[in-house]
């Protein structure tokens, strides 16, 4: 639900503008009159970069667009989202999807990507927009580079985010009635503002409700430490409580949809380096699934040290930490407590249930309380992000689901601390269902997921 957005990175931005550019026949789909391109470096390591791309169209409205451009330093794209790309050498093409590419007077839309570089990283110095030129000035900077590894992304279990270096956002948080924050540089939220009409009120109920960001999609710390320290420190300024899931266990989802994670003798310092970054004291859901999956695949490791040092860790430098626990149908409650307990809750707030998943608040609360009570009343949370119509049996994008409830603090003595959006809703599960990728936009589940919500 999957990255981004550092207050250490350097950022560097082009902002290309043009009006009064006619085209000599213009159809539905060309930019008839002007178009600007904002492209912004936002985080750049050693031979790796990530950018951020706005396009604005000045002109008619368009049914689709493509942007162009060329790289003068021998620059590639490795990964990109919300587009597709075509590179010929040095030439880059990207054009919409079926979801973002009807622009408006003045629409917007939104990609970004993954590339590389050796030597230098200029920015392109002029764009076109379905084969108009954009023309303006171009900053003359180029961002230095930090010594960073190239990231790694790999989606997160059942469908975590996509690993999106996202942009500091330019516009104001979004009004919001939780405590939590809203990050406005999701996939769900670029997803709502190239919308209009009924799918734009739609996705506004995923855009502005609080989500958590997923961290472990980095194999170099530092670089997963100033995602950390710039996410929190937004929301911080905000005057919001961020949310993060930490999730670079050895071993992870056992190698399916989302295998990885961190290796068995780098998690503690890898642990280390992202807890520095943490500012406030974000609730932290700590390693999804790792506890359900206890002894079920090789290259684990010490997985109860691990989950101990780093609820340590994490803990000592902030966070709320919550231990997951699986879902309601996945553990007998007597297995849950056994597991919990050998972690222990020395530093742990409590433990964490549904993830990414889509059994009901209702059982999920029950559950969770029968398990409280075998830890001596331990709090726990529910994401209820996608479990408005509970669950049909499936895991990977199941189709009749819903919204669940809106994040909120708890206090009615049930131990249930909060419930929270702990997955992204609209970011696919896995290409199961007719989904893409684990972590990629998938607009019509979305819409689905919202249209079926309750409120």
């Amino acid at each position: 639900m999957p990255t981004r957005r550092t207050a250490t990175a350097l950022l560097a931005t082009a902002a290309l503008a043009v009006a009064g550019l006619t085209a000599a026949t213009a159809t539905a789909a060309q930019a008839a009159t002007g178009c600007k391109v904002e492209y912004t470096i936002t985080n750049q390591w050693g031979g790796g970069y990530g950018a951020d791309v706005t396009v604005t169209n000045l002109g008619d409205p368009v049914s689709s667009w493509t942007v162009g451009w060329t790289f003068t330093a021998g620059q590639k794209i490795v990964q990109l989202w919300n587009g597709n790309a075509t590179q010929s050498g040095a030439a880059v093409s990207v054009a919409s999807l079926p979801w973002n590419g009807s622009l408006g007077t003045n629409g917007k839309a939104n990609f970004g990507f993954n590339g590389s570089w050796s030597g230098s990283n200029p920015i392109p110095g002029s764009f076109t927009v379905n084969g108009t030129t954009c023309t303006g000035t171009t900053p003359t900077q180029t961002p230095t580079p930090t010594q960073t590894a190239t990231p790694t992304p790999t989606p997160t279990v059942t469908a975590p985010p996509t690993p999106t270096p996202t942009p500091k956002p330019t516009q104001t948080t979004p009004p919001t009635s939780s405590g939590f924050y809203v990050d406005p540089t999701t996939q769900g939220y670029r997803a709502w503002q190239s919308a209009s009409g009924t799918d734009k009120a739609l996705l506004e109920k995923i855009a502005l409700t609080p989500q958590a960001y997923w961290v472990g999609n980095w194999a170099d710390p530092s670089h997963a430490r100033a995602e950390v320290a710039d996410y929190t420190g937004r929301a911080v300024a905000a005057g919001k409580t961020p949310t993060i899931v930490v999730y670079a266990i050895p071993g992870r989802d056992c190698g399916s949809y989302s295998g990885g994670g961190v290796a068995e003798s780098a998690y503690a310092a890898w642990i280390d380096t992202v807890a520095s970054g943490i500012q406030g004291n974000p609730y932290v859901i700590l390693e999804p699934d790792a506890l359900a999956q206890l002894g079920d695949c090789n290259g684990q490791g010490d997985r109860v040290g691990f989950l101990k040092y780093a609820a340590k860790a994490l803990t000592l430098k902030g966070a709320r930490v919550y231990i997951d626990a699986g879902h309601s149908s996945w553990l007998p409650v007597s297995t849950a407590v056994s597991r919990l307990n050998q972690v222990g809750f020395e530093h742990a707030v409590g433990f964490a249930l549904n993830t990414s998943n889509y059994q009901t608040t209702a059982a999920s609360k029950t559950y969770g309380q029968q398990i409280s009570q075998q830890l001596g009343g331990k709090k726990f949370v529910i994401d209820t992000s996608r479990n408005g119509n509970g669950s049909n049996g499936e895991w990977c994008n199941p189709r009749g689901r819903a919204l669940g409830e809106k994040p909120t603090l708890v206090n009615d003595g049930s131990g249930l601390d909060a419930l929270l959006w702990v997955k992204l809703p609209g970011e696919s599960d896995g290409t199961c269902n007719g989904g893409p990728s684990a972590g990629a936009w998938f607009q019509e589940i979305a819409l689905e997921l919202a249209r079926n919500a309750k409120w």
